[in-house]
């Protein structure tokens, strides 16, 4: 993580203040910004002390930095740990339903901290940060190399092409979708890969995605 690396404790207990006050700090830069969100106010809800910030972080700049990496650390963490949960042996059909809704939920992890702390960082008119276009790589390479492992029930005449597709129009469009229009999507997108065969989606093919810091 480099410069934006927080002080970290070895002991288990000094661990768990920092995930509290790295819970806290997002919830209320969340809610109120960053300007309205100060080190007294982290550590309240925190429970913890303005010392123990300070022994972690040299200030709020310091911790903002921590943040906005932390963030997507974490997410590649849990993308890795659900592909590890057997997500690949998956038919086609929940595979690609499975990836809806890890993308939608992707788009909106911490969202409203997430876009303040990077304005604050980078300034109002500033794109993605490093690592959230480094997690998105990663999502999208694994996408399609998931995708793509199924190519003997693509019927698709190029299935690059068609997996492609696929993933530009999940990463996309997912989070745009309530659930029932998601559903109608990747049917839609199910059956660009394999044709009308297999395209129907079980409702216990959902794949919830995760709470980055359980």
């Amino acid at each position: 993580m480099g410069e934006a690396a927080a002080r970290l404790p070895k002991q288990h207990r000094s661990r768990r203040t920092l995930q509290r006050i790295t819970r806290a700090a997002l919830e209320l830069i969340g809610q109120n910004g960053v300007e309205g969100t100060t080190v007294g106010a982290i550590t309240r809800r925190a429970g913890s002390s303005v010392g123990s910030f300070y022994a972690r972080f040299d200030g709020k700049s310091d911790l903002l930095r921590y943040l906005d990496e932390r963030i997507w650390e974490t997410v590649e963490q849990q993308w890795s740990e659900t592909l590890a949960g057997g997500l690949s042996e998956r038919p086609i059909n929940e595979l690609v339903r499975g990836l809806a809704g890890l993308y939608a939920d992707l788009d909106v992890v911490h969202r409203g901290a997430r876009d303040a702390i990077g304005q604050a960082l980078r300034g109002p008119w500033a794109g993605p940060s490093d690592a959230a276009l480094r997690t998105r790589a990663l999502v999208w390479e694994d996408s399609q190399r998931l995708l793509l492992a199924k190519r003997g029930a693509i019927v698709h005449s190029d299935p690059e092409l068609a997996v492609e597709t696929v993933c530009r129009t999940l990463e996309s469009a997912a989070s745009l979708f309530e659930p029932v229009f998601l559903e109608d999507l990747c049917t839609a997108l199910v059956v660009h890969l394999v044709g009308d065969r297999d395209s129907s989606l079980s409702s216990g093919a959902n794949v919830e995605f995760f709470d980055i810091w359980s």
